[in-house]
């Protein structure tokens, strides 16, 4: 291949940047030129107006002093109409109008769809897992978890600190809406008695009795870290919760916020209870050392792929080792929960016998 292009989708993670860098300066080092789409498949689409707001070509110069920066210069937005055969094709006619051969892209589940229709297409691509929940079930790590869940830290440790001052407890919500990676290694990380993750039942009641025992025993301070798809595992009965605390305003027809469940918690536990949603903070900041290595370490071996003409593969590491799966096998599972872990926070909580 004597051009590739490259593009970030989705969702931003921080190490997005260094990957791209990797993918040019790998890429030059090969003989290739690289081209370097704006806002995901909507710069492969060239919706703009002008050409420069769509697609750049990037040099070793370019992506020189990104590396440290979070987010991604390329920017990116989600294309909710690439699933149509007729958009899939003009995205081929235009990048191979550009003498462009080959895609690497960058990002997540959905993402690697379009890069599998593309690919099925006859138009090589590789993709590259960028995403803060982790959530990707083939490869241990995603680009701009670590760093998410290192910025998850530094806050609760701020909160834990006034939580103590006030002696109350506080219910903090992380990302992961289908996977607890990051709540889990959070709380773990940040000493939390409980977590909450979608992929474990747990309710309400038994939540408020943890917090009320731990009071009991002299706790100043309790930390609960939510995932924010956490609700869907919720197996209390909302309907009758809200007729034994009707001036809690909860009802069960409406998904419960994490402000009226720390409400909740603080009537049937007895001890007051703050609520702080973390929200899109985690996806901001300076990628960490080990997203940087990730992203490098990715994007350089998605360059490699394409230029052995190997494509419809996206790259991860496991147990430290680079592997590359066909996208189907990234389809359809989420990652499972790490059992280990969880019992290493029960062990390690204040409620552990």
């Amino acid at each position: 291949m004597k051009r590739i292009g490259v593009l970030t989708s989705g969702g931003d993670a921080p190490g997005m940047n260094a990957a791209i860098r990797a993918v040019v300066r790998t890429a030059v080092a090969n003989g290739m030129s690289v081209v370097g789409f704006k806002r995901g498949y909507n710069g492969v689409l060239m919706m703009s107006e002008n050409s420069r707001d769509d697609y750049e070509i990037l040099t070793k110069r370019s992506v020189s002093n990104t590396i440290h920066r979070g987010g991604t210069f390329l920017m990116t937005a989600r294309c909710k109409e690439f699933h149509l055969p007729e958009v899939q094709e003009k995205a081929i006619a235009n990048m191979r109008g550009l003498g462009i051969e080959g895609l690497v892209a960058i990002s997540g589940d959905g993402t690697f769809h379009g890069a599998d229709a593309l690919n099925s297409r006859g138009f090589p691509v590789v993709g590259v897992p960028g995403t803060i929940d982790n959530d990707l079930p083939y490869t241990d790590y995603t680009i701009g978890f670590d760093t998410a869940v290192n910025t998850a830290l530094e806050c609760v440790d701020k909160i834990r600190e006034t939580s103590d001052s006030h002696e109350r407890g506080s219910l903090i919500t992380v990302m992961g809406r289908d996977c607890g990676d990051i709540a889990i290694n959070t709380a773990l990380a940040c000493g939390a008695e409980i977590v909450l993750i979608p992929e474990r039942e747990w309710s309400i009641e038994e939540t408020a009795g943890r917090i009320r025992w731990a009071a009991m025993e002299g706790k100043r301070s309790t930390i609960i870290i939510m995932a924010e798809g956490a609700m869907r595992s919720l197996k209390s009965d909302l309907h009758a919760l809200a007729q034994k605390y009707p001036e809690l305003g909860v009802t069960g027809d409406a998904p419960l916020s994490s402000s009226k469940l720390a409400a909740l918690l603080e009537k049937m536990s007895g001890h007051e209870i703050r609520s702080t949603v973390l929200g899109y903070i985690q996806r901001g900041g300076n990628p960490s050392a080990s997203d940087r290595l990730l992203g490098s370490r990715l994007g350089s071996h998605a360059v490699q792929l394409l230029r052995d003409n190997q494509s419809g593969l996206a790259v991860g590491v496991r147990d430290n080792h680079l592997v590359e799966v066909p996208f189907a096998e990234t389809f359809g599972s989420h990652r499972p929960v790490n059992d280990s872990l969880l019992h290493l926070l029960d062990t390690l909580s204040t409620f552990s016998s």
